[in-house]
């Protein structure tokens, strides 16, 4: 029996690699904003929020300029606690982005990305925007939704995704990351990014044969077991 569940687990990983489908989570640099320069504003008494005026390290401000930065906010603005750590990054009416240097968009391939966008106690709505880039072009993008923090409940964080495919060709240049907001005031939070590449795909041909193998030596093995069996039975 022994040697039967050793076959049987070869054949399933012979499944798995013969699919040729697998899937992966791309490293982000400082995904949920944790790192950050000083946070030396204050939003003033008697709340004890801190912010900053500097984008977050590992991002970059589109356009270069201001109203972006990192915020460590208090009850008085989200419901604690976050989704992931204690800072958060915001825009106002702008946008931040990140190329994940060495990382190219790879054909036949299905990428999300997750972000948790939060609307504060005291802002009533913003649109905002995710996109994928490819080098400086928008690979992928749901700014056409003209998406809105509205529909959120006040206080709170909602994990949206965007789900982009790729074809059988790509163009080049390494995969990127924007985050945009429109209005006062969009705050992100613990962004991520997977691939699942050929997501579709058969095993071939040579594949289906090594199944049938691993099931005639299956067969033979439990004909064998049986065999000893009864031999055991009419000897005893």
């Amino acid at each position: 029996m022994r040697s039967l569940a050793f076959v049987l687990g070869g054949l399933v990983l012979c499944l798995v690699l013969s699919s040729g489908a697998w899937g992966d989570s791309i490293t982000i640099q400082n995904p949920s904003f944790e790192i950050t320069a000083p946070l030396v504003a204050s939003c003033g008494p008697p709340d004890p929020c801190l912010f900053n005026f500097t984008t977050p390290p590992g991002w970059t401000p589109l356009p270069v300029g201001s109203g972006f930065g990192s915020f460590e906010p208090s009850s008085a603005f989200f419901s604690l606690p976050l989704p992931d750590g204690n800072i958060v990054a915001y825009t106002n009416s702008g946008a931040i982005s990140q190329t994940l240097a060495g990382i190219s968009l790879l054909p036949n391939s299905i990428y999300t990305l997750s972000v948790d966008v939060g609307r504060r106690f005291d802002v009533v709505a913003a649109t905002y925007s995710m996109s994928l880039l490819d080098g400086t072009n928008v690979f992928c993008s749901n700014a056409s939704e003209n998406l809105s923090n509205g529909s959120f409940i006040a206080g709170t964080f909602v994990d949206v995704t965007l789900t982009c495919a790729t074809g059988a060709s790509v163009p080049s240049g390494f995969l990127g990351i924007e985050l945009a907001g429109a209005g006062r005031q969009i705050d992100f939070d613990n962004v991520r990014l997977d691939v699942v590449t050929n997501p579709t795909s058969t095993p071939e041909p040579g594949a289906s044969l090594l199944v049938l193998a691993g099931l005639g030596v299956i067969c033979l093995l439990v004909a064998r077991s049986r065999r000893n069996q009864h031999l055991q039975g009419a000897s005893s």
